[in-house]
């Protein structure tokens, strides 16, 4: 049989596992051992638990347990709360100012957690009640906070930035520091659509914190402020990798809720350790065996087919990005961040690098493009959490969401296009 049939029969059958509702770790497993059965009959299928164990063995891999850890931590420490309360003394008095600390406490929170649903659970738990009590539309509230949230994998530590950087083999730390540029651009842009609702609907702006208010907020939340400049100084200051840097962190912010805040104690360790193991879990069984798919299509030459196929009719690296940033748009739409980023780095970076595009430049946005995949269904796991806790369904959510996607899509594609806007950052603390 021809390749390109078989390659069909491959994805195929792999999404066709997928409609049927089969988990994704497995709907990728069973297409991969259907196709080598078929297709392969001179390969040992042992090929598949090597791979499997092999996309496993990575030391930077390691530091996504201890990310996953410090974000449930926050969250049961009473953390996430403090923090909350902190950045309503900030913005709270400005028009749409409940929305406005949903922004800002999410793009704090996501300096600890790495995840975009760790956000939505964490943070929106305590904004999307307030802002319901406001006058806020249930629906606009859970899109205000899906959509702050959705930057929890954008702003470092970044556990899709910790995939691709393994993936490809680039600099975790450099991608860490690429991510911050295109996070505060996109905070900005959601900031005035948060305001320009607010006024339309007529919002009461919420009384100005005194300077008294603010510094009790600063004390109770001083020392989680302070993760964010453990974590990301020990990495970008290269004292640290992001495993030791997560570990460091992780440490500190259990000391932190057992001891300085006293919200958690030694009973409540197990159900936190179980919940970072499941998630952990889940995000390296679909990585693991994704690593064998991507086997068998670099083993058909797809990544060098697809790259030839692409170059054949573009040439010019934006408007490649642009189709790229379009093309995982629509894929993310269907697949989780972690699946697609397995599945496609290997396919991608050889088109990008065979035009001249730096991969550490390419990992940002591809990361960047595929996290916006939280706020659109069917795979939009950020809306079921942020919908639930609003008590309104998934469909007027949708309709909310539409003209933040908007932006955080423009922002997206504005750093596309503009390199420099996105690397000057990374070259300014050496990591090109």
């Amino acid at each position: 049989m021809h390749k390109p049939m078989s390659l069909a029969i491959l994805l195929g059958t792999f999404f066709a596992l997928l409609a049927a509702g089969l988990p994704i770790a497995f709907a990728l497993g069973l297409a991969s051992l259907a196709y080598m059965i078929l297709f392969m009959p001179g390969v040992s299928l042992t090929i598949i638990p090597q791979h499997i164990f092999a996309g496993a063995d990575s030391f930077t891999l390691t530091a996504i347990p201890f990310f996953v850890l410090m974000g449930e931590l926050m969250n049961a420490g009473g953390i996430s709360r403090r923090l909350v309360d902190f950045a309503r003394t900030l913005v709270g008095h400005l028009r749409g100012g409940l929305g406005l600390v949903s922004l800002v406490a999410s793009m704090i929170f996501a300096s600890f957690s790495g995840s975009a649903i760790a956000n939505a659970v964490a943070t929106g738990s305590v904004t999307i009640p307030s802002m319901i009590r406001a006058g806020y539309p249930r629906a606009l509230a859970a899109a205000i906070e899906g959509s702050a949230s959705s930057l929890g994998a954008v702003i470092p530590p970044s556990i899709p930035m910790i995939v691709y950087g393994t993936l490809a083999g680039v600099s975790v730390g450099g991608l860490f520091a690429g991510g911050y540029v295109p996070a505060l651009l996109m905070g900005l842009g959601l900031a005035v659509v948060i305001r320009a609702k607010a006024k339309r609907l007529g919002i009461q702006v919420q009384a100005r914190a005194s300077w008294g208010e603010i510094l009790q907020a600063l004390r109770e939340s001083a020392l989680a402020l302070l993760t964010p400049v453990i974590v990301m100084g020990g990495i970008l200051g290269g004292v640290m990798t992001p495993t030791e840097a997560g570990a460091v962190g992780a440490l500190y912010t259990l000391l932190m809720a057992l001891l300085a805040y006293r919200e958690l104690s030694w009973r409540d360790l197990p159900r936190i350790l179980l919940n970072t193991a499941l998630h952990t879990g889940v995000a390296m069984l679909v990585m693991t065996v994704a690593t064998a798919f991507s086997w068998i299509m670099a083993y058909e030459m797809i990544p060098n087919r697809v790259a030839s196929a692409v170059l054949s009719s573009i040439q010019q690296p934006w408007l490649l990005m642009i189709a790229i940033v379009a093309l995982l748009l629509v894929i993310g739409t269907f697949l989780d961040t972690i699946s697609a980023l397995v599945i496609l780095t290997p396919v991608l970076v050889p088109v990008a690098t065979r035009v001249g595009i730096d991969p550490l430049f390419f990992g940002i946005i591809v990361t960047i493009a595929l996290t916006l995949a939280v706020l659109t269904p069917p795979v939009g796991v950020v809306l079921f959490v942020t919908s639930s806790t609003a008590g309104t369904t998934l469909e007027k959510t949708s309709r909310e969401v539409l003209l933040f996607l908007a932006v955080l899509v423009a922002g997206t594609l504005l750093c596309a296009v503009w390199p420099d806007l996105v690397m000057w950052l990374p070259r300014l603390l050496g990591f090109r």
